[in-house]
């Protein structure tokens, strides 16, 4: 069987270091010099995507351009940096993604320079945001702030992310992404069950900080908890670990189909053991034998809203909610304005598009918490509010097949004009096509954009539903499954709320509306 024949674009990618092809490409667009069309998908290794146009082709005039958080952090000066970026540069277009990233919409090749001048200028860069190598590292927005957390894995987060930086022509050119998980936090927010590789932190019973390792998590198509390895790592062993999890991952995955080209593809191929003894025969050495996994906070729990002591003392922080993880160009003025007139340490983003103001002194906590929820911004949101995700949509990915997110802050706003007596906890995530980025796979109740026939038999935009997602470790996680049901995208609202009612008339023997979801079957 012959091998598939590589496009321009892969023969480049084989052939060179992608992050030099584009480095090269931005010198040359410096003076003048137009971006050639082969170099468009290169792009991707500094966090750019084409938009799509009204024809829902792309528009190469503009980008989506997304920037790495090596700690989820953001300080009051990098806070004033991105709000700068986002009025001048972005049309006030800004999404806090569930990747703990943050995108600029509207963006032209032609401020490219300025835009890393301001970046290098507080730290900051948009380098392997995206692209075929390691993502920006999940891990616990608190890292060194929360008095509860099991150890600051922020710290080994940006070793392993340094590290990965520093020798990027071993590690920028996979045949996908790589996406790492290392969490410190006791609350498990880093999301562990469904990332490539993640690293849990916990306490023996000793008292020792060890790390639960987890492998093969993944979401999009081909979704898939992690499978726990049975094996603990200390500290000091998370970033060799994870070096050598990406050169098996670099040296076997799949590069002749995307679709099998995720870590999940080559340990569901090679078999776990098989996997796991590689990466010991690579290290050198054995890792501690773990086969009791911690205890793992559900999902519904996973969340800091609202003012909490910080580890620091004489200092809170202030959990917030978006509304589908969109921020006004202007409201990010707004946040670095209030966080620097109360003098706060900064912002720092969840994996529920949500965010904390850390840094903050207890004395001034409610005043800044006032501020913000003036902004629209609640400390104390809504059961729909609160963990409502979205993806970028239609509007301007190439993939969209439904429009996301003004949709979904309409769609938030209705729910609690509706339900205004619900208060059970409820993720709902609204994507715009299958890959899921919003991840409706593990959402209560997710939806999915598709085409459904109206009452007069015209096509418009709706939404296949998916039901009963949760995450709680390898064991009490689980995928949502299809309800079987397509609704039009003016009557999801309406589903909901129905959905809402039917359970507090018969909970079908469920103590929790998550549990119902995973229950009750609808009339198709």
């Amino acid at each position: 069987m012959a091998e598939k024949e590589l496009s321009a674009l892969e023969q480049l990618k084989a052939s060179r270091n992608p992050l030099r092809v584009v480095d090269d490409m931005f010198k040359q667009a410096k003076e003048g010099v137009p971006l050639k069309d082969e170099y468009i998908g290169l792009l991707k290794w500094y966090g750019m995507y084409p938009h799509i146009n009204a024809e829902g082709t792309e528009d190469k005039a503009y980008f989506m351009k997304r920037i790495k958080l090596t700690d989820a952090k953001m300080t009051t000066e990098q806070l004033d940096v991105m709000a700068k970026i986002g009025q001048d540069y972005a049309q006030g277009l800004v999404d806090f993604t569930d990747r703990q990233n943050v995108q600029f919409h509207f963006i032209e090749i032609k401020d490219i320079p300025a835009i890393f001048e301001l970046l290098d200028s507080v730290g900051l860069t948009s380098r392997m945001a995206s692209g075929d190598g390691p993502r920006p590292i999940m891990t616990s927005p608190l890292g060194g702030i929360d008095p509860n957390e099991i150890i600051d894995a922020s710290i080994i987060a940006k070793e392993v992310d340094t590290y990965f930086d520093e020798n990027e022509d071993r590690f920028c050119n996979f045949p996908r992404k790589y996406k790492i998980g290392v969490s410190g936090c006791s609350t498990h927010a880093a999301a562990h069950e469904i990332q490539d590789v993640a690293f849990t932190a916990f306490k023996d019973e000793n008292g020792e900080v060890l790390f639960d390792l987890t492998l093969a998590g993944g979401l999009s198509k081909s979704k898939q908890i992690a499978y726990r390895a049975n094996r603990y790592v200390k500290p000091e062993q998370v970033k060799d670990v994870a070096i050598v999890c990406a050169e098996i991952f670099r040296d076997n995955g799949n590069r002749h189909n995307r679709n099998k080209a995720r870590v999940r593809h080559l340990v569901n191929e090679w078999g776990l053991e098989k996997f796991v003894a590689e990466i010991e025969s690579k290290l050198g050495y054995s890792l501690q034998e773990g086969l009791v996994e911690p205890k793992i906070t559900p999902m519904e729990d996973r969340h800091q809203f609202g003012i909490h002591k910080a580890k620091n003392e004489g200092e809170s922080f202030v959990g917030f909610a978006t509304n589908s993880g969109r921020v006004a160009g202007v409201d990010f003025k707004a946040m670095a304005d209030i966080c620097k007139k109360y003098n706060a340490g900064g912002i720092a983003l969840t994996s529920t598009q949500n965010f904390i103001v850390y840094g903050v002194k207890d004395e001034v906590a409610q005043n800044l918490a006032d501020e913000f929820d003036a902004l629209g911004y609640p400390y104390a949101p809504s059961v729909f509010r609160a963990r409502l995700q979205s993806c970028t949509g239609r509007e301007f990915c190439k993939f969209g097949i439904t429009e996301t997110k003004e949709y979904a802050k309409k769609v938030v706003v209705e729910l609690e004009e509706k339900n205004p007596d619900f208060n059970e906890a409820v993720m709902i995530a609204i994507s715009g096509c299958g890959n899921g980025c919003s991840q409706p796979q593990i959402s209560d109740i997710g939806l999915v954009g598709t085409k459904v026939r109206d009452e007069d038999g015209n096509r418009v935009e709706g939404y296949d539903v998916l039901l009963g997602g949760h995450l709680e470790g390898e064991k009490g996680s689980r995928i949502a499954h299809k309800a079987g049901v397509k609704v039009e995208a003016t009557k999801v609202v309406d589903f909901i709320s129905d959905l809402v009612s039917a359970y507090k008339t018969d909970n079908l023997g469920q103590a929790t509306f998550k549990d119902y979801l995973n229950t009750v079957e609808l009339d198709k």
